[in-house]
């Protein structure tokens, strides 16, 4: 039934695809960054065109679709983000979007089990870089030898950006130190221009590069695109700050891979701050034993936070690292609740907390709105995809068989 559907909205996505000659698809692909540069790309291009970009983080199969026949045809432009999930899934969405232009982020370790290794990941990303035609343009990750070497596969102009000043559009004097959030200077030929954003984390600016890279081949100056990154926010749960109650809570509990961490926790390492908080959740896509990889994440950890929690049910995997020299500082809790009483007797105004988890498995937000107000809901079974401030369950607490059930006479009832 649910490829019924899909099929049926991609063919009539194709016809309407076919009255968009005018518009210039921006597909953007990667292993992480696509939201991020999707949404800077959108706001470069449109200092001077009309145009529109995927929803959100929206960048699967059905979502494809649904961002082409959003297009308009006097549009000047239109960003889709592509999300490759195995070999294979991409076909048919780079099919349907026929990019002008392809922005390659970088080639990592999500969906490993899918790919199994990063020479596959990089092949399904390529799929876009060849489907560019030979007035097109692919924008490419000089750090990233894979993204780098997928050059060779396209038929159009290529344009490369990075931190090597070998790259067509590169950046020096990269800074980020919280409170302070990212900054640099953006060169392209002799043009030179400083940049200020509100990310946190020196690694977003390879997503600023990628759009005034692609802002450089609409023929947009550096100037003009630095103006428009300068507006972006960080999106939810991407390295996005909160303060409640004099503490900061640093949101980065979208997804948790293993290769994610290291940004995150260098973000917190460069931090400036009373106290730092690191909790982590569940883990996704490392190669190895389990309880190997969550005690080096919690060495890692111990290097640059004053106190290191963990939390669900992976959380005792981390105990090892209590050999560290700072492992007194290293804490488990099974559930997100049981951390929430933790931080409630512990954090102190001034306090900077890392959230790293996966939404789907941890719901960390939940530390969050709990110190900023009542949280009924504090199921450990939840999958819900979305954030726990945007789910109704959030008041309501959870009913159990003891706490639902009617007293018998004389009896007093469940409190």
């Amino acid at each position: 039934m649910i490829d019924f559907f899909l099929e049926a909205s991609y063919r009539r996505a194709a016809r309407h695809r076919k009255s968009l000659d005018r518009v210039v698809f921006v597909g953007v692909t990667g292993s992480a960054g696509k939201t991020t540069a999707k949404d800077l790309i959108a706001a470069v291009l449109a200092c001077r065109y009309r145009g529109s970009k995927s929803p959100g983080t929206h960048n699967a199969a059905h979502w494809v679709s649904d961002t082409v026949l959003g297009a308009r045809r006097d549009d000047g432009f239109c960003v889709v983000g592509l999300g490759a999930t195995g070999p294979g899934s991409l076909d048919a969405p780079v099919a349907l979007v026929r990019p002008s232009i392809a922005v390659i982020t970088n080639v990592g370790g999500d969906h490993r089990k899918a790919f199994r290794t990063l020479e596959a990941t990089a092949a399904e990303k390529r799929k876009l870089v060849a489907a560019v035609p030979v007035e097109g343009l692919a924008v490419l990750n000089a750090d990233d030898p894979r993204v780098l070497g997928m050059a060779g596969s396209c038929r159009g102009r290529v344009l490369t950006y990075g931190l090597t000043p070998d790259a067509a559009v590169h950046a020096e004097s990269v800074t980020s130190s919280w409170p302070d959030r990212l900054s640099f200077v953006a060169i392209h030929g002799e043009q030179r221009v400083e940049v200020h954003t509100r990310f946190c984390g020196v690694h977003w600016v390879h997503a600023c590069l990628a759009a005034i890279c692609t802002g450089v081949g609409f023929g947009i100056p550096l100037a003009d695109a630095a103006t428009a990154i300068a507006g972006v926010e960080p999106w939810t749960a991407r390295l996005r700050p909160v303060e409640a109650a004099g503490v900061t809570f640093m949101r980065d509990d979208s997804k948790a891979s293993l290769w994610s961490i290291g940004p995150s926790l260098e973000f917190l390492r460069s931090a400036r701050a009373a106290r730092k908080v690191a909790i982590i959740g569940t883990i996704s896509d490392y190669p190895g034993r389990a309880s190997a990889v969550y005690a080096s994440v919690a060495r890692q950890a111990l290097e640059v936070a004053d106190e290191v929690i963990f939390v669900g049910p992976q959380s005792l995997r981390c105990a090892s690292a209590r050999a560290h020299p700072r492992g007194a500082a290293l804490r488990a809790f099974l559930t997100v609740r049981e951390a929430h009483r933790h931080l409630a007797a512990t954090l102190v105004p001034g306090d900077l907390v890392l959230l790293k988890g996966s939404q789907r498995a941890d719901h960390l937000v939940r530390l969050v709105l709990a110190w900023k107000g009542r949280v009924s809901c504090w199921r450990t079974t939840c999958r819900r995809m979305r954030f726990c401030d945007e789910c109704l369950l959030l008041r309501l607490p959870q009913l159990t068989w003891s706490s639902a059930r009617v007293a018998p006479a004389g009896e007093p009832a469940d409190a």
